[in-house]
């Protein structure tokens, strides 16, 4: 049984001025879009495809992608420096030859097998392992406008089946549009972007949210990125709906070129708060972690990829946890720290086609008798590109 130590709702005020600046910042970026656009002509954007090109051509990739994201922010490339600067690059190309629109596309199948390692004490077992089919497919679309300016787009869809027909099948379509003003050196965009994940007969869980960032090239190995976000978190209607909140967050990111242009790593450092709406049990939750990110292009067909990710959770209400009526009750506030490292490696056997192994190992521990929960997950995909 669980007993409950209300705190008042709405947003405390500490974190008043968090959604305030935000929402302002938001306001300033589109101002900033139209100002900087007025003052800054197309000829930027053919400075930085020209020199993305100039460094694809040598093999440094990074360098490539650090001058063409000036002009666009694709979010959903693929891990491989190569690949990426490729795309970017259709871009460039497409300019020169007078037309603003390019696309990229790409389907995956494949399958792996999921183990976990630890069971949560409220569920009764073994630890569950269970093999599973996935597919993903996606895209995006950018048009270059005029005076620096370029709106892109893209969709990700992806599909996992349990062979475990008792288990839950994971379905996950993920969606964003971006407006990105070219600068001298680094770029700024306003944009939205969603999630609608499946979960369960309850339906979907809907994320939804407006974000703004600006970039900084310091110099051609070098980018320092500050982003702010508001979105919202609705789950379907049932028992998963008291889960549903107001989200705040800030990154700072910083991103390296390594290995003359054939490597590249960007250190992540976030925080936020999070505003439960629907009478969450341990209230509202403010958190802040890290992430590294590693990649490097050991040749042109293979490619490898590192992942990590802490993030800590510390709640806001207390709750009292009543075992039997000889044990007194035990108060606490909840928190969570949670891990993900993620590894992989992509290797181009023919054109377009691709083969792509990754293992994924969680751990997430928590001050709670049942949030204990660790799994590690291995797949390989088959990626077509177009």
């Amino acid at each position: 049984m669980l007993l409950r130590k209300h705190s008042p709702r709405g947003v405390p005020g500490l974190f008043r001025p968090l959604i305030q600046a935000l929402a302002m910042g938001a306001c300033l970026a589109v101002a900033g879009l139209a100002q900087a656009a007025a003052e800054a002509g197309t000829d930027l954007v053919a400075t930085h495809f020209e020199r993305g090109q100039a460094y694809l051509d040598k093999g440094e990739y990074a360098q490539a992608i650090l001058e063409f994201e000036q002009v666009l922010q694709f979010d959903n490339l693929p891990s491989g420096l190569k690949e990426q600067a490729e795309i970017y690059a259709e871009a460039a190309r497409n300019r020169t030859a007078g037309n603003p629109l390019s696309s990229f596309g790409y389907a995956e199948i494949g399958g792996g097998y999921y183990r976990e390692n630890t069971t949560r004490t409220t569920e009764p077992g073994a630890p569950q392992r269970d093999a599973f089919g996935k597919v993903r497919v996606g895209g995006g679309l950018g048009y270059l406008l005029e005076d620096g300016l370029s709106l892109d787009g893209t969709l990700d869809y992806r599909h996992r089946q349990y062979d475990e027909s008792e288990r839950r099948d994971d379905r996950d379509l993920r969606w964003s549009g971006i407006l990105n003003q070219t600068l001298e050196n680094g770029s700024r965009a306003v944009g939205l972007r969603g999630r609608a994940s499946y979960r369960g007969d309850d339906g979907y869980r809907q994320d939804y949210g407006i974000f703004a960032n600006q970039s900084f090239n310091t110099n051609p190995l070098e980018r320092i990125t500050v982003q702010g976000e508001l979105r919202r978190r609705l789950y379907p209607s049932g028992e998963l709906r008291s889960r549903s909140r107001d989200i705040g967050e800030f990154w700072l990111r910083w991103t390296r070129s390594l290995y003359d242009g054939r490597g590249e790593v960007t250190l992540s450092a976030n925080a936020g708060h999070e505003w439960a709406t629907h009478d969450r049990l341990d209230g509202d939750n403010t958190f802040y972690g890290l992430t590294a990110d590693w990649s490097m292009q050991i040749n042109d067909t293979l490619s490898v990829f590192l992942f990590g990710m802490w993030e800590h959770n510390g709640y806001h209400d207390d709750r009292s946890e009543i075992h039997s009526e000889s044990i007194p009750p035990t108060l606490y506030t909840r928190n969570d720290d949670n891990y993900e490292l993620e590894a992989g490696l992509t290797w181009g056997f023919a054109p377009q086609w691709s083969l792509r192994p990754t293992v994924l190992y969680i751990h997430d521990s928590s001050n709670t008798f049942w949030g204990a929960y660790s799994s590690t997950e291995t797949w390989v995909m088959l990626r077509r590109a177009f």
